[in-house]
């Protein structure tokens, strides 16, 4: 599966937070938000933008990067922050 960010109306970082707003609605982004969301600028497939991540900002210590990735991706699609492709 493939994801990619999808438009936001505006997005704000100050003093290290980052918000975006989208579709109405103002969401902050974790650090690892902002890291997909950076990674999201066109598609890419989930378990290579695990391997980015993990390059980025490490592995977790609870889980695999592939399912916290998953599971964050999950959390942004809801939000309608990025959008999944099966191509």
């Amino acid at each position: 599966m493939k994801v990619q960010r999808c438009p936001v109306d505006d997005l704000l970082t100050r003093d290290g937070e980052t918000a975006v707003l989208a579709h109405g609605k103002a969401l902050r982004l974790s650090a690892v938000a902002v890291a997909i969301y950076d990674l999201t600028e066109h598609e890419i497939e989930v378990e290579s933008l695990a391997e980015a991540l993990e390059s980025q900002v490490g592995a977790p210590a609870d889980r695999s990067t592939l399912e916290a990735t998953e599971a964050a991706v999950a959390m942004m699609v809801r939000h309608g922050i990025l959008t999944r492709s099966s191509r």
